[in-house]
């Protein structure tokens, strides 16, 4: 479509600030699934199968032809029917493990092909990387060939499953169908950006008549909808102005360290809004369509609808904690990672130990959440890529998460117990000030990408939070300050409540 490219082109030379022209075919492609999503719906709930024709055929035009990624589309289309017959063929709990491998090995071939190629910002051709669809692709085909095994183990009787697992689980006697499964795979809505969801959800969805409920649809959808153009404007206006290459420069290096973490805190701010656009107005036209239906109230026949955003920006912007951040954004890789690979991980080895320690004379082996936390870590950086910023940007997050759970622990009784709403007010600010300076130093590297201007964007905020990270844990764990506030906690009586 190079006329729609050429509309692009001019468009993001004289109104968006020289936006890539990829960001803006993307944008267009979403906003353009809303109005597909009123004719999806339209589809009766009774005849499934042209829902399902119909989302294949508008992710082949959205994203085929609108973000011009045909090659992409080729290698989705071809991955997605090896992985279906590698879960029609293989049996048991190989199967899913395998399905990951496969899932996974293929994108780290598609990502470091775009690592390879990847062309200067300058460039005004709308790039053909369609690893992020990818990365959507990855969670979806990997959650799926999980709850097929653990619906054979249900049918089986042969292990107990968790809540999360039972509700998705897809029984042995209704495994998706081809048609249904690219259905699934290829949701038009959420297939470049997300968000990523179960089968489960998609067949409620699939099932459910929307027609009653349109007025419910269209004011939580457009609400969103809303919500990603303001983050889209702020985009627009600051992206030029608060960005982190510049915290790489000489320039940025002369600043106050007061100036520079206000900038710091600015910038990470404004690259988030890139994020909160692209996933709310997925999630608008996402929700549009129907998908979040839970089925109805016992109680009073309401529609139940889940939370399917892959963000919560509130928690993000406003937590007063490294795990309240950390938690609210990217929900649905963070669900995904503690479902399909963390939780199996410890369940596979909980299976082990059992094994081992009912022969006679062996020890049971210690705990497992420590490799498990390791393997999931190792899990997600593959993930996302092979670029040397990531891989800091998740150990340091990791070290940070950590150091913050031990100043936590020891302040929090301490700050709870006061009667001083002043204390407590500090605390929260303070708390949310710092969580936010860690967390934009540490995606520093995450966005500037390469080794030499990771460590340079953190030597010109002279490595302010490792050296936290290091200072908290001597004074923590080598000289004792863990064992003195919890004596402090003791003489208060603050352990008992706990």
């Amino acid at each position: 479509m190079q006329a729609l490219n050429r509309v692009l082109s001019w468009a993001s030379v004289k109104y968006l600030g020289g936006l890539p022209i990829d960001r803006i075919a993307t944008v267009v492609s979403v906003l353009l699934s809303y109005v597909l999503a009123h004719l999806f719906r339209r589809i009766p709930a009774s005849k499934p199968w042209a829902r399902h024709v119909f989302s294949i055929v508008s992710t082949a035009l959205l994203f085929g032809l609108v973000q011009e990624q045909l090659v992409g589309l080729v290698h989705l289309t071809t991955g997605a029917l090896a992985i279906y017959a590698l879960m029609r063929l293989v049996r048991g709990s190989l199967m899913p493990k395998i399905v990951f491998l496969v899932a996974m090995l293929h994108m780290s071939y598609s990502q470091l092909r775009r690592q390879w190629g990847e062309q200067a910002a300058a460039d005004n051709q709308v790039s053909f990387d369609y690893t992020g669809a990818q990365m959507v692709f990855v969670i979806k085909v990997t959650s799926l060939a999980f709850c097929l095994y653990d619906g054979q183990q249900r049918d089986m009787c042969q292990a107990p499953l968790t809540p999360y697992q039972a509700k998705n689980a897809i029984p042995t006697n209704s495994p998706p169908s081809l048609l249904e499964y690219l259905g699934y795979v290829f949701f038009f809505p959420g297939f470049a950006v997300g968000p990523a969801f179960e089968m489960a959800t998609y067949r409620r969805m699939i099932a459910f008549d929307s027609t009653p409920h349109r007025r419910q649809l269209n004011a939580r959808a457009y609400v969103t909808l809303l919500v990603g153009l303001f983050w889209m404007v702020v985009y627009v206006v600051c992206n030029s102005t608060f960005t982190f290459a510049y915290v790489t420069t000489n320039e940025f290096a002369q600043m106050r360290f007061a100036a520079k973490a206000v900038y710091l805190c600015i910038s990470g701010v404004v690259a988030r809004a890139a994020y909160y656009t692209a996933w709310k107005m997925s999630e608008g036209a996402c929700v549009l369509a129907g998908l979040g239906f839970d089925g109805f109230s016992k109680k009073d026949g309401g529609v139940q609808w889940m939370d399917i955003s892959n963000v919560h920006i509130a928690d993000v912007e406003l937590g007063s904690s490294i795990k309240q951040l950390i938690d609210g954004w990217n929900i649905g890789t963070n669900t995904w990672l503690r479902h399909h690979v963390y939780l199996r991980i410890m369940a596979d080895a909980s299976q082990q130990q059992q094994q081992q320690t009912s022969q006679k004379h062996v020890q049971p082996p210690p705990s497992s959440s420590t490799a498990a936390t390791v393997l999931t870590f190792l899990v997600s950086a593959w993930w996302h890529g092979f670029y040397p910023g990531y891989y800091l940007t998740f150990v340091i997050a990791a070290l940070v998460a950590s150091a913050a759970r031990t100043l936590r622990r020891s302040l929090n009784p301490l700050v709870s117990q006061s009667n001083s709403v002043s204390i407590k007010s500090a605390y929260d600010l303070v708390g949310w000030a710092m969580s936010k300076y860690a967390l934009d130093f540490s995606v520093s590297p995450f966005m500037v990408l390469t080794l030499p201007l990771s460590l340079r964007a953190w030597r010109n905020n002279y490595f302010a939070v490792p050296l936290a990270v290091i200072l908290i844990h001597v004074f923590f764990n080598t000289l004792g300050g863990s064992r003195y506030f919890r004596k402090l906690q003791k003489t208060q009586g603050l352990l008992a409540k706990q």
